[in-house]
């Protein structure tokens, strides 16, 4: 199925979880056996303008980062977490060493800023007072779609959070720098915005009945439509009102 959409041209970009689970006892509610897979299709919006030609070696004016540790570039650092990534083997193939990255090199947000031809977006947490109109990443290691996700761990920036530093961004920021509305328009109007979430509502949530009752209250398959609409929900409500369109798949086991 999939949601009722209408993007804004040049806006965004975003990638959501593709996650393989174990059901077990709970497979017989989604009809599957032994191991189902549970995947929110990768919704890829390309934009015209990059396949243009365009001469201009900016193929945007800024990327804007939003999700988990698939593109964390250092803000947990910042943060009273067990979910930290500053150290070896961490950034073993990164000119900088250990930034906080949750990999050994770059993340997809940074091959995405290369392509773009924009500088990497640093981590939001670092940065006070600083004039960058290149894009800046709020993207936060253990946190999910749900704002109690991952707590447990430590302290992370939730989605909610994310939303909330970007619109103090579009305020504080770039309204100043930018000046007027209409450029300020034009500007966001022409940003990229990457957000890759979900992955950790399994992972610190769903999948740990010890530590949260989500497993026990929604079946798979109506957990999956929590998440799905409550970050269509964020995304519409969000600085820009945002929107997006997800396709779900569910495929399943053949049946005997």
């Amino acid at each position: 199925m999939s949601l009722p959409c209408r993007l804004r041209k040049n806006l965004l970009l975003i990638f959501l979880f593709n996650r393989t689970l174990s059901f077990n006892s709970l497979s017989h509610e989604i009809n599957m056996r032994g191991t189902g897979i549970f995947s929110v299709v990768l919704c890829l919006v390309i934009f015209p303008r990059f396949l243009s030609g365009n001469s201009d070696p900016r193929l945007a004016p800024a990327l804007y980062v939003l999700g988990d540790s698939l593109l964390d570039s250092g803000n947990n650092n910042f943060l009273p977490t067990l979910a930290r990534a500053d150290f070896q083997p961490y950034g073993v193939n990164f000119p900088g060493g250990a930034t906080g990255r949750f990999t050994n090199g770059r993340t997809v947000a940074d091959f995405i800023a290369e392509f773009l031809g924009l500088p990497m977006s640093p981590p939001f947490m670092s940065f006070r007072n600083s004039r960058r109109l290149t894009g800046l990443n709020y993207a936060s290691g253990s946190c999910g779609i749900l704002p109690e996700t991952g707590n447990y761990i430590g302290k992370c920036l939730n989605l909610d959070d994310q939303i909330g530093l970007f619109g103090k961004t579009v305020k504080n920021e770039l309204t100043k720098h930018l000046g007027s509305s209409e450029v300020l328009s034009d500007y966001l109007s022409k940003s990229i915005f990457l957000v890759s979430v979900g992955n950790n509502d399994y992972i610190n949530n769903y999948l740990q009945p010890n530590l949260y009752d989500s497993s026990s209250r929604y079946s798979p398959h109506s957990f999956a439509q929590l998440l799905t609409d409550s970050l269509s929900h964020k995304l519409e409500v969000a600085p820009l009102s945002l929107s997006l369109s997800l396709s779900i798949n569910w495929p399943m086991a053949p049946e005997d």
